[in-house]
């Protein structure tokens, strides 16, 4: 098929003015439109291609973006009073390429449009003085388009004045050179190289009403450097903004603060300064180990912001816990420090074509089963905790089958029509550059066997078969692609082509660049091996299969190794995930608990709260000190907690690892269900024992007689015989939580056991695929459940339930159980029975085992923050479990 891409912009800006207002307002086109608009084409076209066109045109409009949400202070709007008198040229022409070059969906753009336009109100006026400076925060999704906000931002804020712009583009010259590109073609319009003779335009170009350019201090392959050519005038000698993306590392920021004292002449610099952050989680923040010390790059961008008298500092991250872990000693530090986004949050909504956390690692994300593989052949080969010396002979037989099926999506695309679009694959495992080597010679040998059996053996049709390598192909095949729409034989005809095009990379500061502009005509496939370079903002075009052996529970480092996050258009079920059980728990906890963060900013947007009660609020959740345990519990004996259970499924899915114990938790388990009486009824939505307006002050006397292990941070006790649950739930108990449901959920057949429910008996619950832990025995392994996931349905009404389902169906909406604990009235405690197999040397556990779990509604009381003696379990759990991998970071920070 030919390419179609000029009559795709024809028809996404004909179809965006036709339905302005649908588009604006986020609404559905009208039904046939679209094909309406195809048909009325005047130059041939033959149905293949209409397919085409239509099937890209509905996937364009159909997709849409909510606005997000935010917090702010000390905030004074200014943008609608000065908005005619801004000449919006930037910001006109980056729209209409993204619109009439068909590059964004057109109900996307106006999203962006709308969403930059609150953010740069919320910068603040800079053409006003006496303001002071102005501190935010964008929390954004990983590979979701934070770059294409604040693009966008970057160019409103030059139209509106902002004469000097800083962005702040990660830790690696490969990553501030992507970004450098992405700039070139969104808001300087041409190729920033220094010297040359004749600077190439970009298709930007094409949509401007004028030729106007922003001064660039730094290039395409230059960093910040007064020697390099690229700065040859005074600030003030530019008629138009200035702009530079400096990688955030000491040499090249203090080089650049040099240069603007000079600049100042010994004074304050009166041009308006915006400083965008990327990455702001990463490397900016103080985590000097000694008390009132800070960290050089930190000191280095402090010192940048104050030489001007109007200043305003926004980070773009997507793990923002960090950021409000500033200064982790006190509260009122926090708030002093410079960086803190004291006067405003904004959380991005990610556009519905978004593949992200939820979608592949929640419980019922649409992808988790199509994308996810599990791995557990790498312990003695490649095992996850490693040297930089540990030997590397062999690849496990996961990475070999990895690479197969990559080949396999570069088959089937290639049937698709996309064989000159970008296919890229990412092995990430290990941090260092020597193993990553090792690991680059194998895999680059493997390649070479898997081609020369394309070459020999994939066009003798049935005979094919024989060659072990086109064998394995076509167990890959039928295991992962037969309902592609496509057939084996298909394949091998492509397979040569598909093999012959693949190259093999090292991305590290030791070399190997991924050079996809360069291969734009027919595409860069490419096996990209690395570690940190791979893992912070650096896009890799056209990602299908990723394969990923770590060992972290940092969600920093986590979330932004997730380079599989993003959009894939057309080839979404192509993409695989390879990575151990390990990795997909930690994926599952991090994913939950930056959900939770997202959901507190609506919350409190809706309070209208502020950033400094976000900040604190997040500081004092137990989930933000585990995620960011490495600089908070260097050597904290204390630690101050206010925990909001609100529309939490809280589970005990750690038990202590003793028979004794859990006999112990049994008895107390029956003593309480007895003396509840005779059941309520049973539930309607699961089989289960339910009783109805159970008084607090027993659930809280089974509480207290029942023992979690201490490595269970919220049930868990941590001083003084409480836990963090009992004492929020002491602060309600006389009023929400006075009154409860209890329910013993249960199989609907099977073998009754012994009664443990007085005149009830039913068989129990299996519960297999524990294991043991430091403190204790993880009930279902690292997925940190107990129930079943129908039970936070239990004990609600027709009404509650359909309520839940709308909720969690809605945009925007909770996810999960979450959806339906926010229909409660009263909570519900879950006495979870279940068996765990036969007791083994390493678990202890046998017959009935019990755990609790419990469904919180919603609260309308302020958590109120404790201070507790932190045992030493507790801590040392906290620390395990923030294995962060700073020596990466380091390493890197060191080289100029």
């Amino acid at each position: 098929m030919r390419n179609l891409s000029s009559e795709l912009a024809y028809f996404t800006l004909k179809l965006g003015q036709i339905y302005s207002e649908e588009v604006a307002q986020g609404r559905p086109l009208p039904e046939g439109a679209i094909a309406g608009q195809v048909d009325s084409w005047p130059l041939p076209l033959s149905d293949e291609e209409k397919t085409w066109l239509i099937r890209e045109l509905e996937g364009s409009f159909t997709t849409t973006q909510t606005r997000g949400s935010s917090v702010h202070s000390d905030f004074r709007p200014w943008l609608r009073e000065k908005r005619d008198e801004i000449d919006f040229y930037y910001w006109s022409r980056l729209r209409r390429y993204y619109l009439e070059g068909g590059v964004i969906p057109p109900q996307v753009v106006a999203t962006l449009d709308s969403v930059t336009d609150e953010i740069l109100d919320y910068a603040g006026n800079p053409k006003e003085g006496g303001t002071g400076p102005r501190r935010g925060m964008v929390i954004g999704h990983v590979q979701s388009g934070k770059t294409t906000n604040y693009s966008a931002l970057i160019c409103k804020a030059a139209d509106a004045g902002y004469r000097t712009i800083i962005l702040l583009a990660g830790i690696t010259n490969t990553l501030r050179s992507q970004t450098q590109e992405r700039l070139d073609e969104t808001f300087i319009g041409k190729k920033s190289v220094f010297h040359a003779l004749a600077q190439e335009p970009l298709p930007i170009l094409t949509y401007a009403t004028q030729k106007r350019f922003p001064a660039y201090g730094t290039s395409r392959d230059k960093d910040f450097n007064r020697d390099s050519g690229g700065v040859v005038f005074s600030l003030a000698a530019h008629s138009e903004p200035i702009i530079f993306v400096i990688k955030k590392n000491k040499a090249p920021l203090t080089r650049l603060r040099d240069w603007l004292i000079e600049q100042g002449h010994g004074t304050i610099i009166t041009s308006p300064l915006l400083l965008i952050d990327d990455e702001a989680d990463n490397a900016s923040i103080n985590t000097a180990k000694d008390p009132g010390a800070t960290t050089a790059i930190n000191a280095v961008i402090r010192e940048i912001l104050t030489l001007f008298d109007r200043r305003t500092y926004i980070g773009y991250t997507a793990t923002p816990f960090a950021n409000i872990f500033i200064d982790p000693e006190t509260n009122d530090a926090m708030l002093e420090d410079d960086l803190f986004p004291r006067h405003f949050i904004k959380a991005l909504d990610p556009p519905s074509n978004y593949v992200g956390a939820t979608r592949v690692f929640a419980d019922g994300g649409d992808l988790r089963s199509t994308m996810v593989r599990i791995v557990a052949d790498y312990t003695t080969i490649l095992p996850l905790r490693h040297k930089s010396d540990q030997r590397v002979d062999a690849l496990p037989m996961s990475l070999l089958t990895a690479i197969r099926v990559f080949i396999l999506t570069r088959a089937i695309r290639i049937l698709r029509g996309q064989g000159d679009q970008h296919c890229s694959m990412m092995v990430n495992v290990s941090r260092f550059n020597a193993i990553q080597e090792r690991v680059y010679g194998l895999i680059y040998a493997y390649l070479g066997e898997l081609k020369n059996s394309a070459v020999v053996s994939a066009g003798l049709g049935s005979d094919a078969v024989k060659d072990p390598s086109i064998m394995a192909f076509k167990s890959d095949f039928e295991r992962e692609f037969s309902d592609t729409g496509v057939t084996f034989d298909q394949l091998l005809k492509v397979l040569k082509d598909a093999a012959a095009s693949v190259v093999t990379v090292t991305v590290n500061m030791k070399g190997g660049v991924l050079d996809y502009r360069a291969n734009r005509e027919h595409g860069l496939h490419v096996i990209a091996i690395g570690g940190l370079a791979l893992s912070r903002g650096l896009t890799l075009e056209g990602l299908t299969i990723s394969y990923i052996l770590r060992n972290t529970a940092a969600s920093d480092t986590l979330m932004q190794m997730a380079r599989w996050f993003g959009y894939r258009p057309d080839y979404e079920d192509l993409c695989r995930v390879y990575l151990p059980q390990i990795a997909l728990d930690h994926y599952e906890e991090i994913s939950e608990a930056i959900e939770e963060l997202r959901t507190e900013v609506r919350r409190m947007q809706d309070l209208g709260m502020t950033p400094e009660h976000f900040g604190l609020k997040v500081r004092e959740s137990p989930t933000a000190i585990r995620i960011t345990a490495a600089n908070k519990m260097r050597s904290a004996t204390q630690m101050t907690v206010a925990q909001d259970y609100s529309e939490r499924h809280l589970e005990g899915y750690i038990l202590v690892n003793d028979q004794s114990v859990n006999q112990a938790n049994l008895e107390e388990v029956k003593r309480f269900l007895d003396g509840l009486g005779a059941p309520s009824s049973a539930s309607t939505t699961s089989q289960a024992v339910v009783w109805r307006g159970v008084s607090g002050l027993r659930i809280m006397s089974l509480l207290r007689g029942f023992t979690f292990p201490s490595a269970h941070a919220d049930l868990g006790p941590i001083s003084g015989g409480t836990s963090l649950f009992m004492d929020y739930f002491s602060d309600r108990l006389q009023d929400e939580m006075a009154e409860w449901d209890v329910a013993v959920p249960h199989p609907a057949g099977g073998i009754p056991a012994d009664a443990i429910v007085p005149g009830h008996s039913f068989a129990l619950r299996k519960r297999v695929s524990g294991d043991t832990v430091e403190g204790g025995y993880r009930v279902t392994g690292g997925r940190n459940r107990v129930a079943d996931p129908n039970d936070a349905q239990i004990a609600l009404t027709e009404e509650q339930l359909a309520d839940g389902f709308a909720e969690r169906e809605r945009e925007g909406g909770l996810r999960g159980d979450k959806a339906f604990c926010a229909q409660r009235t009263r909570p519900l405690l879950l006495v979870q029975l279940f068996t765990t197999g036969e007791a083994t040397e390493q678990k202890k556990l046998s017959g009935p085992v019990v755990s609790l779990g419990f469904c919180l509604p919603s609260t309308n009381k302020p958590s109120t923050a404790r201070t507790y003696q932190v045992n030493a379990v507790y801590r040392k759990q906290i620390e395990l479990e923030a294995n962060s991998e700073s020596e990466d970071d380091d390493a890197i920070l060191e080289e100029g």
